[in-house]
């Protein structure tokens, strides 16, 4: 009996596309985004109450002068990269909770976060140095601008790390996330209050990135089932690319030994 049972799981059809979500899955995703972008926001906002001197003009436009002090520079990247960081470490942690078959490699992924986010800062100090000697308040859609560019990093790491054949789902979930969540920020801005966009960055944006990414892999789940085509795995090629067959690994084929040379090297 138990070998007609692994027979009949041994010839039953593989499922086409990503593991299906349900509604409790997404919303379980959804929570853990906001978690790890609200303890980055967390962050920030202790370092804001620590130093709210020093970064006073972000926070209250009135307070905004138009001499820049590289004290003020320096705490702005500092929060903003401690803030991001942590956040964006947090959340792909506790995304990776949620789906643990799917998530494998979370070390290597956290990993590959924290050196791109180093990186990250090492670019964005000049950009703060610009946006500060500008206009103050220009720092706040830096910090944005930082927080969204590494959000979009990690959350692309995560997908291609630990879900190589369906990375295209990724990238185009991701990217419909960060333009949605881009639009709410602005939004947002234009109540003329950049404490708001500071400390609602990175829920807005991983909630996003959670709630977006996995409605559209619903989606995507869907038109499998309707279509029964794989269409965004790597699997699959398309235009001038379909139908070629994978080139095989050509053998290795080892070399005559040169008997004559070696005896003559061994001779003399």
């Amino acid at each position: 009996m138990t070998e007609v049972n692994a027979t009949v799981q041994e010839e039953a059809p593989k499922q086409l596309g990503p593991a299906r979500l349900g509604f409790p899955m997404l919303l379980l995703k959804t929570l853990a985004g906001l978690a790890g972008g609200g303890i980055g926001s967390l962050i920030l906002l202790i370092i804001a109450v620590l130093a709210a001197t020093i970064i006073a003009p972000l926070t209250d436009p009135a307070a905004a002068t138009d001499s820049v002090s590289p004290v003020f520079v320096f705490v702005v990247s500092i929060a903003a990269f401690l803030a991001s960081t942590i956040g964006n470490i947090l959340s792909v942690l506790f995304l990776s909770l949620t789906e643990r078959e799917k998530y494998t490699k979370t070390s290597t992924t956290i990993y590959h976060i924290f050196i791109i986010s180093v990186v990250m800062f090492i670019l964005m100090v000049p950009v703060y140095f610009i946006a500060s000697s500008i206009n103050v308040g220009l720092a706040v859609f830096a910090i944005a601008l930082h927080v969204i560019l590494s959000a979009m990093a990690s959350a692309l790491i995560m997908e291609m790390v630990s879900n190589t054949k369906y990375a295209l789902i990724g990238l185009y979930g991701i990217f419909l996330s960060i333009v949605l969540s881009t639009a709410l920020l602005f939004g947002l801005y234009g109540g003329n209050n950049p404490a708001i966009v500071l400390f609602l960055a990175l829920p807005v944006v991983w909630g996003s990135i959670s709630l977006i990414y996995s409605i559209f892999s619903m989606i995507y789940g869907w038109i499998v089932d309707v279509y029964d085509e794989d269409f965004l795995s790597l699997e699959i090629s398309f235009g001038q690319d379909y139908g070629k067959a994978v080139e095989s690994e050509k053998p290795v084929v080892a070399r005559a030994k040169d008997e004559a040379g070696a005896e003559f090297l061994r001779h003399n």
